[in-house]
């Protein structure tokens, strides 16, 4: 079960406002095929247009990172 999956997150989350639930459901974990990891990459992109970065989660912030890191890595950015 992720951390998000928890009981007291699920509770934490409807508490969010739209954007900030977004973008801590999309999947940034990478351990999925190179298609779905570049479409999840391009949906949170969408989500958060325009948003400071630094207001971001830290563990968001990470995962992103990592996703971009991996997909510039692997030549599709």
């Amino acid at each position: 079960m992720s951390g998000l999956e928890r009981p007291e997150n699920i509770m934490r989350d409807r508490s969010l406002s739209p954007i900030i639930f977004m973008k801590e459901k999309v999947d940034l974990s990478l351990n999925r095929s190179l298609p779905e990891l570049e479409s999840s990459y391009w949906e949170f992109i969408e989500a958060t247009e325009g948003e400071d970065s630094t207001e971001w989660s830290s563990s968001v912030q990470e995962d992103i990172s990592a996703l971009e890191g991996y997909l510039m890595k692997m030549e599709v950015l």
